[in-house]
């Protein structure tokens, strides 16, 4: 059962990282359904969400660093940025409200 239930964290966090981003009631609406059945924690689920956010965001930077020129680094930092708000915003995630 243990097994399972990681295995559930290991997709559920892209799954409510992913519906944030386009309505985040619905994904806190799935959050509470994934956890309802007490084999997963919401908080664990958010913090695996967050982590994932933010290794993206961070993986971005890195390949920024090998950009060709500044342009192309420039935009790839660009594109980290999303990624970052999204680990915050997730991090500060109240669902409570």
């Amino acid at each position: 059962m243990h097994q399972s239930a990681a295995m559930d964290l290991a997709s559920a966090d892209e799954e409510i990282a992913t519906r944030w981003l386009d309505d985040p009631q619905e994904a806190a609406a799935l959050l509470r359904e994934l956890v309802a059945g007490g084999e997963l924690a919401a908080d664990d689920v958010l913090d695996e969400a967050v982590d994932s956010a933010v290794l993206t965001g961070l993986l971005t930077l890195h390949e920024a660093r090998t950009a060709a020129d500044p342009s192309t680094a420039a935009e790839m930092c660009l594109s980290a940025v999303p990624h970052i708000t999204l680990a915050a915003t997730l991090a500060s995630a109240d669902l409570e409200s």
